[in-house]
């Protein structure tokens, strides 16, 4: 049981919890002592023990006898100074956890993980590079001008993990390179979090795993992938049509249509205007005195899109079919119970 004491401390963290409030949990019958005893490797857990923990920490049996294989390298925080240690541990561990579960499942269908480009490759020296990353990134997804109705489907599509959390509405996203080679993003799904920004946020970390940019400031590297981000969401031949040339007005009604096909925040909208010299820095500062009073608000709305993926449970079905692995093992897989697991996913047959 060489791997239980950090894997019981990972699936505490998981749950945000601290050594006191586990015990709480447990009613007691486990004190913060015993529990730091346990995390140690000084005091091996009997059956009850684990029976007490799973049911605790929501995960299964075989969850703490996997062998901890995942490492999140130079993981990246959206503003890192407001969410507190113990919510960031919590992010951490959750990713950690479920990509241990993704990539043993691509490992026993022998999936590679590569992602379809070169992972922070694109050179880039100012703003005016951002463009040919957007074209290139474009022409990698097969997308060309086209809206991006579903970003997590299509990145999972191209061996990207996207992992959604929801953590305090002050963490947007992270990203993280496994081994060199596995591209991971997490965004947080809070409901407070309009659909558009969330969008918004999953290729802004794509642009941390595509371009190169050493030797920015993180001032200067945020402002490249924000404008990735926009440029991704919509192109800029879309909008100059759409725009129709330079303006002195924009009306709110036109930047809802074009929200509504593109899945892309007003304010982002009007961004991307200024950088194209569509709109005067003047007008921009006035449309955001007015959006921040009015439109700010209403950002939730005019946008249905759904942003999912079902790559994993679609490989994990598979494996059951293929005979690659047990519909026990898939149940752990996917760290339910083997019951609930046949009753949704599986036919009553199987």
């Amino acid at each position: 049981m060489r791997q239980f004491p950090e894997r019981l401390k990972n699936a505490r963290k998981m749950n945000g919890l601290s050594l006191q409030e586990l015990s709480d949990k447990l009613n007691g019958s486990l004190s913060k002592q015993a529990l730091n005893r346990l995390e140690t490797g000084d005091q091996t857990p009997d059956s009850e023990i684990l029976s007490g923990l799973c049911a605790a920490l929501n995960v299964t049996l075989d969850y703490f006898f996997k062998d901890a294989g995942v490492v999140l390298d130079n993981v990246e925080f959206r503003k890192l100074k407001k969410l507190p240690v113990k919510e960031q541990e919590r992010v951490v561990s959750t990713t950690r956890e479920y990509l241990e579960r993704y990539l043993e499942l691509e490992n026993l269908l022998g999936i590679t993980d590569n992602a379809s480009f070169a992972l922070r490759s694109y050179i880039i020296k100012d703003l005016s590079d951002i463009n040919g990353a957007i074209k290139q990134m474009r022409e990698i997804l097969k997308v060309g001008d086209d809206p991006i109705y579903n970003c997590v489907e299509l990145l999972e599509e191209h061996n990207i993990k996207v992992y959604r959390v929801k953590a305090d509405p002050s963490f947007s996203g992270m990203s993280t390179i496994i081994n060199n080679q596995v591209a991971v993003i997490v965004f947080n799904d809070h409901p407070d979090i309009p659909l558009v920004r969330k969008r918004f946020t999953v290729f802004h970390e794509l642009a941390h795993l595509y371009l190169s940019l050493d030797g920015f400031d993180e001032k200067q590297a945020e402002k490249f992938c924000d404008a990735f981000a926009g440029g991704m969401l919509l192109p800029d031949e879309k909008l100059i049509s759409y725009f129709g040339g330079k303006r002195t007005t924009v009306f709110t009604r036109e930047l809802e249509f074009i929200k509504k096909n593109y899945g892309i925040a007003l304010s982002a909208i009007m961004y991307r205007a200024k950088v194209l010299g569509l709109i005067s820095e003047s007008y921009m500062k006035y449309f955001m005195i007015r959006y921040n009073q009015n439109l700010k608000k209403t950002e939730k709305n005019g946008y249905n899109g759904q942003e999912e993926s079902t790559r994993f449970m679609q490989l994990l079905i598979r494996a059951i079919a293929q005979e690659v692995i047990s519909t026990t093992k898939a149940a752990a897989l996917n760290n339910m119970s083997l019951g609930d697991f046949r009753e949704k996913y599986l036919d009553h047959h199987a």
